[in-house]
């Protein structure tokens, strides 16, 4: 009996390492991030394969093994399938997203407005720049920042070399939202929503997007008036609402440029709309041009409740402007320490159309 056990203890010794040494072993080749609204993980790379899941944006994952285009990855809840490497984001570019989206969250709303077409967002300006995710044409955006970028063509659409490499064009930085797609039971919010709508459950999101792929959401007097007036819209803000029979109306703040893309000024005219509630329309109650403006323009309030606005120049002085409405009459206001300068007579009462 003893010489048994002395044989079979060892035996299952054996057996029990040889069981650990050869065990499944989980590659773990780092983590990774969801960076399409939705995608599907796939049972295998073959062409016939069946889906598993769905994965969301933002959606953490464990790398376990790379073939090709293709990644291996495990899921929060333990599913485990191949997806396309293209769609995740390495942990690094993430962080950098996250502190980009906590950046643009401190910024104020200079406009808001909805992607014309299915419009990329990316990390920094400029088309070269890595991808952070994709929206879909109309969705809901907010505008909190502006800058400049080489114009990027694909080679074989340049007809000449003729001041290619000077080419610039306007990016704008926005928040939005990364949502699941409608219908989903695990849905959280839709498209339509606003990124700044308190209880807002769905994932937000921020980068550059190029700035002409977004048509900004102008009040139709609004816009009428910049168009007449051949002016760009940058930005746009409501400064107060007045009385008026037919209910109340808003008053506008409008940021443009008369100039074309690419220009170091983020705005060169300022125009301010008021309503007149006696002919029932909006007029023009106020245009500053030949200025070089830096976004962002802030809001707020003089002493007596008045609206109020600021913005630094960019160029000659650069001062910050603050200016108030004061009922329908516009006047910049000088701050201690601001250098006088010749008297701004822009002001004007006009119809909006004109």
């Amino acid at each position: 009996m003893k010489r048994k056990l002395l044989v079979a203890v060892p035996l299952l010794c054996l057996v029990a390492v040889l069981a650990w040494f050869f065990r499944p072993k989980h590659e773990y080749l780092g983590e990774a991030y969801v960076s399409e609204r939705s995608t599907t993980l796939w049972s295998s790379v073959a062409q016939v394969r069946e889906p598993i899941d769905t994965l969301h944006y933002g959606d953490r994952v464990e790398v376990m093994a790379r073939r090709n285009d293709s990644v291996k990855v495990r899921t929060v809840s333990g599913a485990i399938g191949w997806v396309d490497a293209r769609l995740l984001l390495e942990p690094a570019l993430w962080q950098r997203s996250v502190k980009l989206l906590t950046a643009a969250k401190a910024m104020p709303v200079q406009a808001r407005g909805r992607t014309k077409v299915q419009t990329n967002l990316r990390v920094e300006p400029g088309r070269t720049q890595t991808r952070l995710y994709q929206f879909g044409r109309g969705v809901p955006v907010e505008i909190v920042g502006r800058s400049v970028a080489d114009w990027v063509q694909v080679s074989d659409e340049r007809e000449n070399n003729e001041a290619q490499q000077t080419k610039k064009e306007d990016w704008f930085l926005v928040r939005g939202l990364a949502t699941r797609p409608p219908g989903e039971t695990s849905a959280r919010s839709s498209e339509s929503n606003n990124t700044t709508q308190p209880g807002d459950q769905t994932v937000p999101i921020a980068g550059w997007v190029v700035a002409r792929f977004v048509e900004l959401d102008l009040p139709e007097a609004v816009r009428e008036g910049m168009a007449s007036a051949n002016v760009r819209p940058i930005a746009w803000f409501e400064l107060n609402r007045v009385a008026s029979p037919s209910g109340d109306k808003p008053q506008y703040l409008v940021a443009g440029t008369r100039s074309g893309e690419g220009q170091l000024c983020d705005f060169t005219v300022v125009r301010v709309y008021t309503w007149n509630a006696r002919r029932t329309r909006y007029e023009t109650a106020f245009i500053e041009n030949s200025l070089c403006g830096q976004m962002p323009v802030r809001l707020g309030k003089g002493p007596k409740g008045e609206p109020e606005f600021r913005f630094r120049q960019m160029s000659g002085p650069k001062e910050e402007r603050v200016y108030r409405l004061m009922q329908t009459v516009v006047r910049r206001i000088r701050e201690p320490g601001d250098v006088p300068g010749k008297p701004h007579a822009a002001s004007s009462t006009k119809a909006a159309k004109r």
